[in-house]
C-alpha cells in the first residue's frame, strides 16, 4: 500500500505548482523573519549570547514566547547569515553583525509573491497567512495572547475567513486532507471513524467523496466529528447535513488532553481514529496515543494526516502564526520523541506510536523516494495498528 500510495503523490498529488509554491513559501517566511529580526532590534539585544526565556523578558513578550524566538532563531541560524546558535542547555543565540537590508528584503518578498500569484489565486492564502503572523508577531506575544488562540477557534470576530482560506482554500495545506483520504479509502472495509480535531472539515471534505468514488462510503457505519471548538463542531455539522444527509454522523465536543471515555468515546467502540494536523498538539503525547489506542477495537487503525519535520531545529512556514498560539506551545514537552515543540519528524511518530502500544507503525509516503522530485516535501499520513 506505501508503495501504490507513494505513487499517487508522485504522479497526482505533487504537482509542479505545489513543488514550487513550498519553495516560495519556505523562502517568504525566511525574508519575514529577517524583517522580524530588523524591526524587533535584535541585532542589539542578541550583542552577547541568550537564550528564548532571556530574549522573551527582554522584548516583554509573555514567559512562554521563549519557544516562539527560539525556533524562529534556530531557523534564522540555519537558513541565513544573522544569527549564531549555541546548541547548549539551554541553547543560546548571538548576532553575527551581518546587516539586514528591509528595502531589498520587502522588494524580493513582493517579487515572490508574484511569482506565487501566478501559479493561481489559491496559493495566495498562504502568504496572506505569514504576513498575518508577522503583523501580529509582537501583538500576539506581548498585548493580547490570546488572540491567535481566539482565532484558532472560530471565536475571533473578522478573522474566520482567513483561518478558513488557510485551512481549506491553500492548496499547500489543503493536500493534508487529501492524504488523509487517499491512505484511508485503500484499505478501509467498513465500519467507525472517529474524527479528532476535526476543525472546519478539512478531513470530511475530502474523505467522504473519496470513499463515495470508491463505492465503500455505505460500509461507513458511523461518522464521530469531533474538535474542543463547537463553533468548529455546528459548522462542520450543517456542512456534512447540506452535502451527505442521509450519512450517520455524531458530534462531539473531544478534548485530546482529557479522557476519551468521560467525552462520550466509550472503550474498543470505533475502527479508526482520523485526524488532520491535530494529533502534534496533545500536550502529552504519549498518553494521548494511549486514549487513542484504548477507543479502538482490537485491529483498528489511527490514521494521522501531518506536517512533519524533516530536520530537528525545522520552523515549519505555517509556525509564524501557530507559535503566537498559547494553545500551540503547550505541546512542548522533551522527550526522545518530542525533542522539539509540536510537530515531530517521522521517526518520533514511530516511536511515541509504539511506545503507546501500537503496531505495524507506517509513514505514508516512502519519503526517501519523494525526495529528489519534491526535496521541500513536509506532509506524511501516519498509520498504526492495535
Amino acid at each position: 500500500m506505501i508503495e501504490a500510495f507513494t505513487a499517487w503523490c508522485k504522479d497526482t498529488l505533487y504537482t509542479p505548482e505545489i513543488v514550487r509554491a513550498t519553495a516560495i513559501l519556505e523562502r517568504s517566511c525566511d525574508l519575514q523573519l529577517l524583517l522580524l529580526f530588523h524591526r524587533l532590534g535584535l541585532t542589539e539585544v542578541l550583542g552577547k549570547p541568550l537564550d528564548g526565556a532571556e530574549i522573551a523578558k527582554s522584548l516583554g513578550f509573555v514567559d512562554s514566547a521563549s519557544v516562539t524566538l527560539d525556533q524562529m532563531l534556530q531557523r534564522l541560524a540555519v537558513r541565513t547569515p544573522v544569527v549564531r546558535v549555541d546548541n547548549g542547555t539551554p541553547r543560546k543565540f548571538v548576532a553575527s553583525g551581518a546587516k539586514i537590508d528591509p528595502v531589498a528584503t520587502q522588494a524580493e518578498l513582493d517579487t515572490l509573491a508574484q511569482g506565487m500569484a501566478a501559479l493561481g489565486e489559491r496559493y495566495l492564502a498562504s502568504l496572506e497567512f505569514l504576513q498575518f503572523g508577522a503583523e501580529k508577531f509582537v501583538h500576539a506575544l506581548k498585548d493580547d495572547p490570546e488572540l491567535m488562540d481566539r482565532m484558532l477557534s472560530g471565536r475571533e470576530k473578522g478573522l474566520e475567513e482567513l483561518w478558513d482560506r488557510a485551512t481549506n482554500f491553500d492548496p499547500l495545506q489543503d493536500l493534508h486532507g487529501a492524504m488523509g483520504a487517499e491512505a484511508i479509502t485503500s484499505f478501509f472495509q467498513g465500519g467507525t471513524i472517529l474524527e479528532i480535531g476535526g476543525g472546519t472539515g478539512n478531513g470530511v471534505r475530502h474523505l467522504f467523496p473519496a470513499l463515495e468514488k470508491a463505492g465503500k462510503l455505505s460500509q461507513l457505519t458511523k461518522y464521530l466529528f469531533s474538535d474542543i471548538s463547537f463553533l468548529f463542531v455546528l459548522g462542520t455539522k450543517k456542512i456534512i447535513r447540506a452535502s451527505w444527509p442521509n450519512l450517520a454522523c455524531d458530534y462531539l465536543y473531544l478534548d485530546l488532553n482529557k479522557p476519551f471515555v468521560d467525552q462520550k468515546v466509550p472503550l474498543e467502540s470505533v475502527d479508526l481514529v482520523y485526524a488532520v494536523n491535530a494529533a502534534h498538539v496533545a500536550k502529552d503525547l504519549l498518553w494521548s496515543l494511549e486514549q487513542c489506542r484504548a477507543s479502538l477495537k482490537p485491529g483498528g487503525k489511527v490514521v494521522f494526516a501531518e506536517r512533519v519535520r524533516t530536520s530537528q531545529a525545522e520552523m515549519a512556514p505555517r509556525e509564524l502564526v501557530l507559535n503566537l498560539s498559547i494553545y500551540h506551545r503547550s505541546a512542548s514537552e522533551r522527550s526522545s520523541y518530542r525533542p522539539f515543540h509540536c510537530y515531530l519528524r517521522p521517526e518520533n511518530w514511530r516511536e511515541a506510536l509504539e511506545k503507546a502500544g501500537f503496531s505495524k507503525v507506517e509513514i505514508w509516503p516512502d519519503m526517501a523516494a519523494i525526495g529528489e522530485r519534491f526535496p521541500g516535501q513536509y506532509a506524511a499520513v501516519v498509520v498504526a495498528t492495535k
